[in-house]
C-alpha cells in the first residue's frame, strides 16, 4: 500500500482546479472593472458637458433679460436714476452627476466674447468641462458646489450699463 497514490491526484487536481478558476475570475474582475472605470469616466464627462451648457445658455438668457429691464432705463421720457430693473432667473441644476459631486466655476472675460465661460469639475474621477458663455452683462465670477442656483441681475441705479449677475445657490 506504500505506492499507491491516487488519493493524492484527487486532491491535487481539485486544488489546482480552484487555483485556475480563481486566476480567471480574478482577471475577469480586473478587466471589467477597467472597463467600468472608463464607462463611469465617459457618463461624468457626458453629464458635466450637459449642465454646463445648461447653465451657460441660462446666464445668456439672464443677460437678455438684464438688457431688457435695463432698455426702459435708457428711455428720456423715463427717470433714469431709478434703479429698480430686476431680473433673476432659477436654474435647477443637478446635484450630482454620474453619481459624484461636482464643483461649478464662472469664469467672465474681460470683454463680452473673450474667455467667459462655465467650468465644471469632479475630482473622482479628475474631469473638468469648460463651457463657453457670452454676456453683455458683466457676469461675477464665482465658485459653488452643483446644485439648484438662482442667476441675479443687480442694477447700477447710476448707470443703466453698469449692472451686474450674480450667480448663487439656492
Amino acid at each position: 500500500m506504500s505506492r499507491d497514490d491516487r488519493g493524492v491526484s484527487t486532491t491535487v487536481g481539485y486544488v489546482l482546479t480552484l487555483a485556475i478558476g480563481a486566476v480567471l475570475l480574478s482577471g475577469v474582475v480586473v478587466g471589467v472593472g477597467g472597463v467600468l472605470d472608463a464607462q463611469t469616466e465617459r457618463a461624468v464627462h457626458g453629464d458635466l458637458e450637459v449642465t454646463g451648457q445648461s447653465l451657460a445658455a441660462n446666464l445668456e438668457a439672464a443677460d437678455r433679460i438684464a438688457r431688457l429691464a435695463e432698455a426702459g432705463r435708457t428711455d428720456p421720457d423715463l427717470d433714469p436714476g431709478d434703479g429698480t430693473a430686476v431680473a433673476a432667473v432659477d436654474v435647477d441644476l443637478p446635484t450630482r452627476v454620474g453619481g459624484l459631486p461636482y464643483s461649478v466655476e464662472i469664469v467672465d472675460g474681460p470683454a463680452p466674447d473673450a474667455d467667459s465661460a462655465v467650468i465644471l469639475r469632479t475630482t473622482r474621477p479628475d474631469a473638468s468641462v469648460r463651457v463657453p458663455y457670452r454676456s453683455n452683462t458683466t457676469v461675477e465670477e464665482t465658485t459653488f458646489r452643483g446644485g439648484p442656483v438662482r442667476i441675479t441681475y443687480v442694477a447700477d441705479p447710476t448707470d443703466p450699463s453698469a449692472g451686474t449677475l450674480e450667480v448663487t445657490e439656492r
